[in-house]
């Protein structure tokens, strides 16, 4: 008799040697599911009732498990010998290892019994072999009481064993693939705390602090966002030893697979390019050392780079014997008075007494500091610091002129904020100096995407680099989606884009869109639709298709221009980064998207925009003809032809196939068919 295999770690599926059993409707499948995972062992019918309905079983219910079984075991064919029935209940019958949850927890089992023998690396393949089983959410096709519970069960096993093999792997040094596999972890299970220490230890390691740091404060968002608690005592602990330490060198590849040159880690950290921003900074780490003071501004939009030129000059203020003093504003303190300059300069324990008394704690602490050699105080994200930090940092920029201090700030545009642009100003006044980071070249973006997958990029990937816009985090963001999506092979040392690949993977454009939630509601939802007009649009135009006002939507869109989204292209507004704008008409429902171009098509040819416009909305409409359509483009039909052949070819051809049309126009159509297939 052939082997019956049974699959729960997905859908529940069965087959008898290797044919697949047709298992029936969902509820018979249910029961299979549960004899399956009681494989060997009698199941009460009360118990399959319970499994199947909760408590609300049919009168019928008992009935109905006769009748699911006698299927199963017509289904089952030669096997259907294993589905017994007895005095105590029906029971299936399994070989060792045809379950494949079973053969999951026994792989599990002997990794553990591995591991605690110190045998690692064999430790680390039954956990692989283990984890590749699985396809899927277990019980995925399946409903009721017992799939929820051992659907549960079999997800917080699975966890323990990716959280296991990390450990495993990281204790062993780590490899090319773990900081990606943790990415795609935590996106999976945001509320683990584990994974989210893991990734922070993998990218230290890594030579990543600063990317690091963004991990804590992303988990500690949502952490305080879903369940309303703090990051546990691990994160906490791990982050305040980040801050403290300089990060390690990043290992250098083998020969065979060397990422392309970089100036020498050691010393760069993760820095890739800002050659000229880094040397202006260890110019005035030099100055501070020797009595004179300055102030910095890095400013640039979110992923740029800001923290990771901080966290070079940081480490190039630890070599020159420093003292440091660094603070990271969060968007969940910004109404706690001196949150970020109380942590910045250790002052926790401070009283929280009136704002102008605490500006002047800190001031007199600084002068305490800098009266036995000089400071570094560095603040990263200045946009998210509370009212009164701002007013200190202010008080303590006027103190440089007689202080040894460098003072330095990373902020993104934060076109809302009057306060913060009244600091920035500041700088100037103080013959400060402002950094405005711009995107990086080509050459820069392909060094990331070596970094970042852990061998030189080829042709493929390299031709992705322009989809960053010059970013360094988007750059980071494509690559490590791809290999979450197992988009990368590695073909003669190279790293090549698989050819099924998404150019643009989720992780990538959920990055994207997380660096605009600092607009407004409204912002944000004015540039969905001007994103679906194009690269390019006029204001007009989003009007039209929102049903606005321009004067209503200016506010927005300049709001949206401040923070170096749009930018201004002649009689039209542009997207700045193309990237942008696909992420942006990337958050409209999929199903909607049709009738908001067919919306757009109609409300841009009422305002007289241009034929290709217009029939390129009108291309990502549906494909129903209506005589809207069929009007205009009897109406506009020659000029698109001499415009857009191909789009006014696919068109005609739609009208011509799809509508009932008059004599007239349907002799109109045909004409510019033939026309345009002559």
């Amino acid at each position: 008799m052939r082997r019956l295999r049974v699959t729960v770690l997905g859908p529940v599926r069965a087959w008898n040697g290797e044919v697949e059993i047709d298992l029936g409707p969902a509820r018979r499948r249910a029961l299979f599911a549960m004899l399956a995972a009681n494989a060997n062992r009698p199941v009460t019918r009360a118990e399959l009732i319970r499994a199947l309905w909760g408590e609300s079983a049919p009168s019928a219910a008992a009935g109905n498990i006769y009748t699911y079984v006698s299927g199963l075991r017509r289904a089952l064919g030669p096997a259907g010998g294993l589905l017994r029935s007895g005095r105590a209940g029906y029971t299936l019958r399994l070989e060792p290892g045809a379950l494949d949850a079973d053969r999951f927890e026994t792989l599990c089992e002997a990794a553990g019994a591995q591991a605690g023998a110190e045998r690692p690396g064999p430790a680390v393949a039954l956990l692989d072999e283990a984890l590749a089983l699985w396809r899927g959410e277990a019980y995925a096709n399946v409903t009721g009481l017992f799939a929820d519970l051992d659907r549960h069960r079999l997800a917080e096993l699975r966890i323990g064993a990716a959280e296991r093999r990390a450990r495993l792997v990281l204790a062993g040094g780590g490899d090319d693939a773990l900081i990606a596999d943790l990415t795609a972890l935590v996106r999976d299970h945001p509320l683990h705390e584990p994974f989210h220490e893991l990734l922070m230890r993998a990218l230290h390691r890594a030579g990543r602090g600063t990317e690091a740091l963004d991990v804590f404060h992303a988990a500690r968002r949502v952490l305080v966002d879903e369940l309303g608690v703090e990051p546990g005592p691990a994160l906490r602990e791990l982050q305040s030893r980040i801050l403290a330490e300089p990060a390690p060198p990043v290992p250098v590849a083998p020969a065979a697979v060397a990422a392309p040159a970089a100036p020498p880690v050691a010393r760069r950290g993760r820095l890739v390019g800002r050659d000229a921003e880094l040397a202006l900074l260890r110019d005035l780490l030099d100055a501070v050392g020797e009595g004179r003071s300055a102030i910095v501004w890095i400013e640039g939009e979110p992923g740029i780079g800001k923290s990771a030129l901080l966290d070079a000059a940081l480490h190039e203020a630890r070599a020159r014997g420093h003292r440091i003093a660094r603070g990271s504003a969060e968007e969940l303190s910004s109404r706690i008075p001196l949150h970020v300059m109380r942590r910045a300069l250790r002052l926790e324990d401070a009283p929280h007494d009136d704002p102008a008394a605490a500006v002047d704690r800190v001031l007199d602490h600084v002068r305490g500091l800098t009266a036995t050699g000089p400071l570094v105080l560095a603040v990263d994200h200045l946009q998210w610091a509370d009212e009164v930090s701002l007013l200190a940092w202010e008080r303590l920029a006027a103190l440089t002129r007689w202080l040894p201090l460098l003072l330095v700030a990373t902020a993104r545009p934060e076109p809302g904020r009057r306060d913060l642009a009244r600091v920035r100003r500041g700088v100037s006044t103080r013959d400060g100096h402002l950094i405005r980071l711009t995107p990086l070249p080509p050459s820069d973006i392909e060094q990331i995407f070596g970094r970042t997958v852990g061998v030189p990029p080829g042709a493929t990937l390299r031709s992705l680099a322009p989809l960053t816009a010059g970013n360094p985090l988007y750059a980071r963001e494509l690559v490590s989606g791809l290999v979450a999506e197992d988009g990368v092979r590695v073909v003669d040392g190279l790293a090549e884009v698989d050819a099924r690949a998404d150019d643009m993977p989720r992780a990538l454009l959920d990055t994207v869109r997380a660096s605009l939630d600092h607009l407004s509601p409204g912002a944000r939802e004015s540039l969905r639709y001007a994103a679906l007009l194009g690269d390019e649009f006029a204001v007009a135009e989003v009007a039209a298709v929102t049903g606005r006002s321009p004067f209503d939507l200016m506010a927005e869109l300049e709001e949206a221009v401040a923070a170096d989204v749009l930018v201004d292209a002649g009689s039209e507004l542009a997207f700045r980064q193309p990237v942008l704008r696909r992420a942006l008409a990337g958050s409209i429902p999929a199903a909607l998207r049709p009738t908001l171009h067919r919306h757009a098509a109609q409300a841009l040819a009422d305002n007289g925009g241009a034929v290709t416009r217009v029939a390129d909305h009108l291309l990502a409409g549906p494909p129903e003809v209506d005589e809207w359509l069929v009007d205009w483009l009897v109406a506009h039909g020659a000029e698109l032809s001499r415009r857009a052949p191909e789009a006014a070819r696919e068109l005609v051809r739609r009208a011509l196939a799809g509508h009932p049309l008059p004599p007239a126009q349907r002799a109109t159509l045909a004409a510019l068919r033939d026309g345009l297939d002559r």
